[in-house]
């Protein structure tokens, strides 16, 4: 059976009505010419909203338009993605700097100046459907400037760079007494400078002084319940945009992450041993993520260690771990814990790009967004469906039929209709 092809304009004609296509709520016509349609699938947009056998229009690289009886433009290509789930690409709170020259950058180099778009990774990354991920130096300071949102888009290094730098970050169980004084210390002066019309030159990086604006969001490492409340208040004092990684303890706080606002990096399936003692107050939870909903915090996940990669993100421990690409199984573990399926599909797409600080352009299919998209087979929290295509600036990046890694698996729905 021939899955997710494009047709051509004889079967755009079949399926499709006249040249024009415009969308619920009374948008100008989309002219056929360079749209993509993708047809006939169940579209989850990322937002709650689910559109069965619904069609997305992309133009210029950007979702034209959503919806169930979208009519599709004369001379447009069209994927058919039937019996397939139409998702935003998922986003990931940390990468393994896929698609970069290895070790690079290195010391105050730019992501921007050391890409590789044509790095088998990005291949790699692309077949777990992820379409944007943060990256960072692998420096070991305290605080990170260093940093960028990225998008592993295989062949076109136009569409690789988001957003640079992206975050301030912390390590807060790092940081001695004096690390924390001499950090307030920097923050301080850059509130007065930016009270006082930014005149003269800017104490500290350009990241302090975005962190400050909360243009850009502080990522503060802190796991236990004592770290996560002592940055909960730092990040009030100085009206930080929180995110909180690697908050296994998150789950005894939570009424207090949701009223500052702050975002939660859980992994739900790691495991760190409560304190003799006190099994009930301390120690990681699978329940952590249902705990956070249920107060009504943000939260989105990661897979713990990265399959092999240094630290904590998504990694792919070159082609032997091509099997191992499981970012969204992370969000069955929530699911598991208690979380509903919609929260822990927001964790993986609209919940992480607000981790990210880039919601505006990514996370979800709504008009006027990057129409970066992946086709799965089906439910992207069950291990047997893998992607199909995966989209990223409305260029198709990577199509599972082609790829030397994955093209001879079967369909399980394919081998499902012949028993």
């Amino acid at each position: 059976m021939k899955r997710l092809l494009f047709m051509g304009l004889t079967a755009v004609l079949a399926c499709a009505a006249h040249g024009f296509a415009q969308d619920s709520s009374g948008a100008r016509p989309v002219a056929g010419e360079g749209v993509l349609a993708i047809v006939g699938g169940e579209i989850h947009t990322g937002t709650g909203a689910v559109i069965r056998r619904g069609t997305v229009l992309i133009k210029n690289g950007k979702v034209a338009a959503v919806g169930a009886d979208l009519k599709v433009p004369e001379g447009a290509r069209v994927i058919d993605a039937s019996r397939r789930w139409v998702m935003p690409g998922f986003v990931a709170p940390r990468g393994d700097n896929f698609g970069l020259r290895r070790g690079r950058p290195r010391g105050k180099e730019r992501f921007r100046d050391n890409l590789d778009p044509d790095n088998r990774m990005n291949e790699l990354c692309l077949s777990a459907g992820v379409t944007t991920y943060f990256g960072q130096s692998n420096s070991r300071s305290n605080y990170g400037t260093t940093n960028a949102i990225l998008r592993p888009a295989k062949g076109h290094a136009d569409l690789m760079v988001l957003k640079e730098p992206a975050a301030l970050t912390i390590q807060w169980g790092r940081l001695q007494t004096a690390d924390r004084t001499k950090l307030e210390a920097t923050l301080e002066k850059g509130k007065r400078w930016i009270a006082a019309g930014k005149k003269g030159r800017a104490p500290g990086s350009s990241a302090f002084i975005e962190a400050l604006e909360r243009k850009i969001p502080t990522r503060i490492t802190a796991g236990r319940k004592n770290d996560i409340a002592q940055a909960l208040r730092f990040a009030k004092k100085f009206d930080l945009k929180l995110v909180l990684v690697n908050a296994f303890e998150a789950w005894l706080l939570p009424e207090k992450i949701a009223a500052s606002g702050a975002l939660c990096v859980i992994t739900p399936r790691r495991r760190v041993w409560p304190s003799p003692g006190q099994e009930n107050t301390s120690g990681s939870s699978i329940t952590t993520c249902a705990v956070l909903e249920k107060a009504g915090a943000k939260y989105c996940v990661m897979p713990p260690g990265g399959f092999g990669s240094r630290g904590y993100g998504i990694g792919l421990g070159g082609i032997s771990g091509r099997d191992l690409l499981t970012y969204a199984w992370e969000g069955a573990f929530a699911i598991r814990g208690g979380a509903s399926t919609e929260s822990a599909l927001r964790a993986i797409s609209l919940t992480a790009a607000e981790a990210l600080g880039v919601e505006d352009r990514v996370g979800s299919l709504e008009r006027g967004k990057d129409a970066d998209i992946v086709i799965y087979q089906g439910d992207p929290f069950d291990h047997r469906f893998r992607a199909e295509i995966t989209i990223i600036g409305g260029r198709v990046v990577y199509d599972r039929s082609k790829s030397k890694f994955f093209k001879h698996l079967p369909d399980p729905r394919d081998e499902a209709k012949k028993r």
